[in-house]
């Protein structure tokens, strides 16, 4: 009985799984960032890879942060990320891998007792992504870490799940 448990998701996951194919592919991204202001995070990845199994691509994040209330007003802070992102596929068995590094613009927003300001610094974000292919579609966890230039305190690891699509 234990060797079908083990043995039946193993032969599931052969005849379901394909290899990464070389074009375009987008996903979604879910997860969160361990540190105030990043939290729950959402945002969506786009690229090619090409056939040499070289990814390129861009991604955006959205984390909406942290908010508490005060006697005096509310105080928040939220992070928004946007990029290119560059890759190499490595095939894993059935799952692909793709350590990656992004590099792009973060904007900070912090507000509080109804006064806003906005700060945008240089960003980039080595990661890697681990994707299990079902057809066309795959799904995934991304884990990535958050470097701001001239911002140590603002920087975070953050996890995702990821659900995409290749073209």
């Amino acid at each position: 009985m234990r060797k079908l448990l083990f043995c039946l998701p193993l032969a599931l996951s052969t005849l379901c799984a394909q290899t990464a194919s070389a074009g375009p592919s987008a996903a979604l991204l879910v997860g969160n960032g361990f540190k105030d202001g990043y939290n729950v995070g959402i945002g969506a990845r786009g690229g090619v890879t090409l056939p040499m199994s070289v990814y390129v691509g861009g991604t955006l994040v959205y984390h909406l942060g942290k908010s508490e209330s005060s006697p005096f007003g509310d105080v928040s802070a939220r992070v928004l990320y946007v990029g290119g992102e560059g890759g190499y596929d490595i095939e894993a068995g059935p799952l692909t891998v793709r350590p990656f590094l992004g590099l792009g613009f973060a904007n900070f927003t912090a507000s509080a007792f109804g006064v806003s300001n906005s700060t945008g610094k240089l960003a980039f974000w080595p990661g890697a992504v681990a994707l299990f292919p079902i057809g066309n579609l795959f799904v995934g966890a991304d884990a990535r870490y958050v470097l701001v230039v001239d911002a140590n305190d603002a920087n975070a690891f953050s996890l995702f799940a990821t659900l995409g699509m290749n073209f």
